[in-house]
């Protein structure tokens, strides 16, 4: 090689390791800035039937106090008016004013249960614990209508919707066509703007008899769910948060001030102290928002369907976009702590 041919070729080189450098270090950075955005969040509930929503409603809060989640609205897949009062009032107990929600009407369970108006009643030192803004009255969108005015506005492939109650408002959003927000109908708009969906239904354990309540309320619901749903969906089935029992010390002894925090009176309006209730709702909120922190094992890829009287099917399938969670058997205290953690915003909670 000649001298001249040999500097060029060792220009060359430098200069192509200088750009290799270059791009490396816009990756990081894009990396970097990546995990640095909340994740836009989405969360379907029905606040009002057992107390394992509040559970999950106050992790997303606290997930959002550290700047990992945004928030973007609460719709509520049961059908009584207090619920609004209830979301609304606690999220403002939580410093979150206005936050956007939605409401099925004319859904399932139209009953308020236990704690969700006795919360809403309960005085201490003749002050409410509670303080909503809304109600129907301040006309609060079918839910719906909301997800996809939330979705039209975010960027394609980025939020992560979690569905804890009944499927009511999935069904209604996949059915949804042309509105004033988006020019796309239900399963388009889902398929360019949801990255994950999370949802606490369906039981996958082998030799189960029992049916999921949140499946078979609104069984219609369900079956379009997995039928239609274009993206990715996780499910954490009722037998996983039944494994990991949320802890009534944690209750008792992680609040400061409990007997004011409308989580700790809403817990114990739901049933006589001391009872530890199964984390199902929270199950699938923490996958949700770190499915990469290794707490959970996954199933293999495939396809759910609900048969005729509820059942979720699970058959394996390479080209399926349906996992379902399973808890490892060593790492159930750490689930827990996790948890339990994310509920109180506590790194040592005081619960054992």
């Amino acid at each position: 090689m000649k001298l001249a041919d040999a500097a060029t070729s060792r220009k060359g080189a430098s200069v192509s390791l200088i750009c290799s450098m270059v791009l490396l270090l816009l990756s990081g950075c894009a990396q970097q800035q990546s995990k640095d955005i909340p994740i836009p969040v989405i969360f379907d509930t029905d606040i009002g039937n057992d107390i394992d929503d509040v559970l999950a409603l106050q992790m997303l809060l606290n997930y959002e106090k550290e700047g990992t989640v945004n928030i973007l609205g609460i719709t509520i897949s049961k059908s009584n008016p207090r619920v609004i009062e209830y979301a609304d009032g606690y999220c403002l107990f939580n410093g979150r004013k206005n936050m956007p929600l939605g409401y099925a009407y004319n859904g399932v369970n139209p009953e308020p249960y236990r704690y969700v108006p006795a919360t809403l009643d309960t005085l201490v030192n003749g002050e409410k614990v509670l303080f909503p803004q809304r109600s129907l009255a301040n006309d609060i969108p079918e839910g719906y209508v909301l997800q996809r005015q939330l979705l039209a506005a975010q960027p394609d492939h980025s939020v992560v919707m979690i569905v804890v109650g009944p499927q009511t408002n999935m069904q209604r959003l996949l059915e949804s066509g042309p509105d004033e927000y988006s020019d796309l109908n239900g399963v388009e708009l889902v398929s360019k703007k949801v990255r994950l969906l999370s949802v606490m239904g369906g039981l996958y354990t082998k030799g189960s008899n029992l049916l999921d309540w949140n499946i078979v309320q609104d069984l219609k619901a369900a079956k379009t769910l997995f039928e239609k749903w274009p993206g990715e969906i996780v499910v954490s089935g009722p037998e996983v948060g039944n494994d990991l029992p949320y802890p009534h010390q944690s209750i008792v002894n992680d609040f400061t001030e409990g007997h004011k925090h409308p989580l700790c009176i809403s817990y114990k309006l739901y049933a006589p102290m001391p009872y530890d209730r199964p984390t199902w709702d929270l199950t699938s909120v923490l996958y949700a928002i770190e499915p990469d922190a290794g707490y959970f094992d996954l199933s293999g890829f495939g396809t759910i369907a609900v048969d005729s009287v509820g059942n979720g099917i699970f058959t394996d399938h390479p080209n399926g976009k349906h996992r379902y969670v399973k808890v490892p058997g060593n790492k159930k205290k750490m689930i827990l702590r996790k948890m339990v953690s994310q509920v109180t915003g506590k790194r040592e909670p005081m619960y054992q």
